[in-house]
């Protein structure tokens, strides 16, 4: 049975990086939840097409298209949106969608990129001030990060929502498998260390709301390899078949995890363990016209271990704050999945941080680009490339064991 689409306000209180949204959970009398969110209360068999609305209706939704309201959107218009999108909209957000014609939407992505501009001019000052003091770094690095999370995802989503299709790029599962394994291969160009080549497998395994993931990468030139084991509790979201259905993909969990990575061949290793809360909100719930879109965001800390030849264990803090924006791809059958632009702030992995000039070195972290793509029930792909001060590509096979969900 599906659960009630949870209220705006709620998921918004619950995911910080939309804090500062004004709650909307409509567009003009718009509903979020997209016609693909209430598909499961429906049977499996044909349904008459006048069935659809009295379906969202029921869902507590309302039709939502731009030919129920009786008006099209031309090419030539969106041509112009887009274009606003990026000029002036790189700088003020939500441009794109006052030239659709979409104004509280635009009016929701400018709030928020301009309160990401204030969180992000706000922390910058405050490690001017402060001159970066470890006694306060912390709350400095992660404010600055949130506001570029925020900056970052208006930017994104007020392009996406201008050329999207109707009724977005896809739609989220409803339930996510009991066993995900993976195998593949990775090639990581770093100048400092002489790893080029890794075999990388992992496996996530799923009861309800926790999930218990191990992963590791190993060498195949040099004696180097990073294990990775996780454990974490989903409060809200899509969980295992055998649990209630979630109305999208939206979710909130907290994760602790150990990571291991020896240096062999240079004589040193790292032992890291932290902890993050993170989380993922459909950006329906901001506009109709970002259907299919999602944007999550993270705030972790984390311990360090280093230990040199047989010297003595050295420790440091470590901040994990992260951001992604992404879509959905495909609303039914196969292929299916989900791509995203993620920004890491941790500096401990393969890419590491940014490699910069000047007083911004070695501050940033690095970007990516992740893709997972199903062609059936139980076999899809998983591609992934990383800049930092080293460039990292991956490709791996996925495979669902049973073909759940």
């Amino acid at each position: 049975m599906l659960r009630p689409p949870r209220t705006t306000g709620h998921l918004i209180a619950l995911l910080a990086l939309l804090s500062a949204a004004p709650a909307q959970a409509d567009e003009g009398n718009e509903a979020p939840a997209s016609p693909a969110m209430a598909a499961p209360a429906v049977s499996s068999s044909a349904t008459p097409a006048s069935a659809a609305p009295a379906t969202a209706v029921a869902a507590g939704a309302t039709p939502t298209s731009a030919a129920t309201k009786g008006r099209a959107i031309s090419p030539r218009r969106r041509a112009l949106a887009a274009t606003g999108a990026v000029v002036p909209g790189l700088l003020v957000h939500g441009t794109g969608h006052f030239l659709l014609g979409e104004g509280r939407t635009g009016m929701s992505l400018l709030a928020l990129g301009g309160a990401g501009t204030g969180l992000m001019i706000g922390g910058l000052a405050g490690a001017a001030v402060t001159g970066a003091s470890r006694r306060v770094i912390a709350p400095i690095v992660l404010t600055t990060v949130t506001g570029a999370g925020l900056f970052g995802i208006t930017l994104l989503a007020d392009l996406y929502g201008v050329l999207a299709p109707e009724g977005g790029t896809g739609s989220a599962p409803s339930a996510l498998p009991w066993v995900e394994t993976q195998i593949g291969l990775a090639y990581v160009h770093d100048p400092t260390f002489a790893y080029r080549t890794f075999v990388v497998p992992g496996m996530d395994l799923r009861l309800r709301s926790l999930r218990l993931s191990g992963a590791g990468w190993f060498a195949l030139n040099d004696d180097n390899a990073r294990l990775r084991a996780e454990t974490a509790y989903r409060f809200l979201g899509p969980g295992t078949p055998d649990g209630p259905r979630a109305a999208d993909g939206s979710f909130l969990e907290i994760e602790a995890a150990l990571t291991h990575h020896r240096y062999t061949s240079d004589g040193f290793s790292i032992t890291t363990g932290e902890v993050t809360l993170q989380g993922r909100l459909d950006l329906a719930h901001i506009g109709p016209t970002l259907r299919g879109s999602f944007a999550e965001m993270g705030w972790g800390i984390g311990v360090e271990a280093y230990r040199n030849g047989r010297r003595p264990h050295e420790g440091n803090e470590l901040l994990t704050p992260h951001f992604a924006f992404g879509m959905y791809l495909g609303h039914e059958g196969y292929p299916r999945g989900e791509a995203k632009v993620v920004y890491e702030h941790r500096h401990d992995g393969y890419a590491a941080g940014a490699k910069l000039t000047g007083l911004g070195s070695g501050v940033p972290g690095h970007l990516g680009l992740q893709g997972r793509v199903y062609a059936s029930p139980g076999w899809g792909v998983l591609a992934e490339v990383q800049a930092g001060s080293a460039y990292v590509g991956r490709l791996s096979l996925l495979l669902r064991p049973g073909g759940s969900p």
